[in-house]
């Protein structure tokens, strides 16, 4: 057992080598006793895993299937020993690049999962959309020419139920072009929506606020 007296970081007071709290100010002592991942901190731990799974593809492309079966193993070990040393050490530099870095990524892949959505909706839509246009301006052709014929025989009641059988053609055509643009509209709300939520917040100092929230150029 060890009897070197523990000191507070807040205080500086010393206290027993096996006292939990400061005896001075009564603040929670750091832990000193020894830690599993201690001699490994984040940043070899990460190099480490990363360099054991290029090492387990490398293998992998050699032919060496055990081979790159183990390195995968120890790959992932490695970077347990990361997550977990990362975990206890949140201010790493490395760690926090790691996790910022797969933030953004859940965030880029939730944009391209809703932008693909987004667009296989819309697109279903307006291939519907485009056949019943299709289909009414088959209906259109016809019927405007059957009016040009009712009118050289003035037969007008004919003449008036096709110019209102055209007025409802023309319509619906109009509705679904509307409809068309509705659709592509909404798919590009909702990734610009996406979009916006997977951009990487700005923070802004005092000054940038104060001119208008543009950083000042050094």
């Amino acid at each position: 057992m060890s009897s070197v007296p523990r000191v507070c970081s807040a205080c500086g007071a010393a206290s027993a080598w096996d006292a939990k709290f400061c005896q001075e100010c009564g603040r929670r002592l750091a832990d000193q006793s020894a830690r599993y991942y201690g001699a490994l901190s984040p940043g070899p731990a990460f190099a480490l895993s990363c360099a054991l799974l290029v090492a387990a593809v490398v293998a992998l492309v050699a032919g060496s299937v055990i081979a790159a079966i183990g390195l995968l193993a120890f790959g992932v070990a490695a970077f347990v020993f990361f997550y977990d040393a990362a975990r206890r050490n949140p201010a790493d530099p490395v760690a926090r690049r790691v996790f910022s870095s797969a933030h953004h990524l859940r965030g880029w892949a939730g944009l391209v999962r809703t932008s693909t959505s987004a667009w296989a909706h819309a697109l279903r839509d307006v291939i519907r959309l485009r056949r019943e246009s299709r289909s009414l301006r088959r209906q259109r052709e016809p019927t405007l020419r059957s009016l040009g014929d009712a009118a050289y025989r003035e037969d007008e009641p004919a003449a008036t139920e096709l110019r209102e059988r055209l007025r409802q053609i023309d319509e619906e055509l109009a509705k679904r072009a509307a409809d068309q643009a509705q659709a592509l509209a909404a798919a590009r709300k909702q990734i610009d929506e996406e979009h916006e939520a997977a951009r990487p917040t700005q923070s802004l100092s005092v000054d940038d606020i104060a001119s208008g929230g543009k950083p000042k150029k050094k």
